[in-house]
């Protein structure tokens, strides 16, 4: 155990070192020529900032206005936390409800199924936001219905339709590997033991079965984690969310953006981490997430 917590402090630190060398890499040309020395010393400042985090402040660029960083910048953490956890979970429940129907219905509506995943999985994600609105605006105008908010306006901040929109590509890469993994347990030994009791095919399906295949999902965990925060970006950006990527981006000073990145990274990192250690303990099989 104390072995685990000693690489992840070493872990942490060189995430953090890593954000504090590209935060400061916009002084690393100066009058467009190479310059170390001003590199170096925006590195020495965005170190002294990050020691003194309370002290930090950001200008607004409409009012001209100084204010200080914290605790606006947790609000704006707080905004992109809740859509990015509630469309993991729509997506994980969407996911596994498309499985059961997978499972339930005849060979043409698993190739349906199939088609859509597969049609859904290759569109850019831009386009899928830009779809989910226009659906939204078109369904409005033919009945004047407004299904739910489409934009965050002043304090009134859109959490919903960002998430449900952020989960779709997720949903759908969980279902195509789910079906993946479900394929390979299908041939294992308890597997064959369980339907040798006379076990029906959802019991040995998602009471023996789905806890391995939800195992092996955790190994995609980065890559689920990196495909989530880059289309956050976009998504904040086009729904109008104060989040902590828009805000990112909008005030992008080096300190600022080292702050704001390692607010961001830090605690998935610390959530894939733990994952790893309950999956270590249940299985008692070394990974890496």
């Amino acid at each position: 155990m104390s072995k685990n917590i000693t690489i992840m402090a070493v872990e942490i630190l060189l995430i953090t070192a890593g954000i504090v060398f590209v935060s400061a890499t916009s002084a690393l040309f100066e009058s467009q020529t190479l310059s170390p020395m001003s590199y170096f010393k925006q590195v020495g400042e965005v170190i002294s900032d990050l020691l003194s985090p309370a002290d930090l402040v950001y200008i607004n660029p409409i009012s001209d206005i100084e204010r200080r960083l914290f605790p606006i910048l947790l609000l704006a953490f707080w905004s992109s936390a809740r859509i990015f956890f509630l469309s993991f979970i729509l997506a994980l429940v969407s996911s596994i409800i498309l499985l059961i129907f997978y499972f339930s219905f005849g060979k043409i509506f698993k190739r349906t199924i199939k088609l859509i995943s597969f049609f859904f999985g290759s569109l850019p994600d831009i386009f899928i936001i830009v779809l989910t609105q226009l659906t939204i605006v078109w369904f409005f105008k033919k009945t004047g219905i407004l299904l739910i908010d489409l934009a965050s306006v002043g304090e009134n901040q859109v959490i919903l339709l960002p998430a449900i929109t952020l989960s779709v590509l997720p949903a759908f890469f969980f279902f195509s590997n789910m079906i993946q993994f479900l394929r390979e347990e299908e041939g294992k030994p308890y597997v064959e033991l369980a339907r040798s009791k006379g076990l029906s095919r959802f019991i040995i399906l998602f009471i023996h079965m789905m806890r391995n295949v939800l195992i092996s999902l955790t190994y995609h965990g980065k890559q689920i984690a990196w495909m989530m925060i880059s289309n956050l970006l976009i998504l904040e950006n086009l729904f109008n969310v104060f989040g902590v990527t828009s805000f990112l981006f909008t005030y992008n000073t080096p300190s600022i953006f080292a702050m704001a990145s390692i607010l961001l990274f830090l605690p998935l990192y610390l959530l894939l981490k733990i994952l790893q250690l309950v999956i270590q303990r249940k299985t008692g099989k070394e990974m890496s997430l």
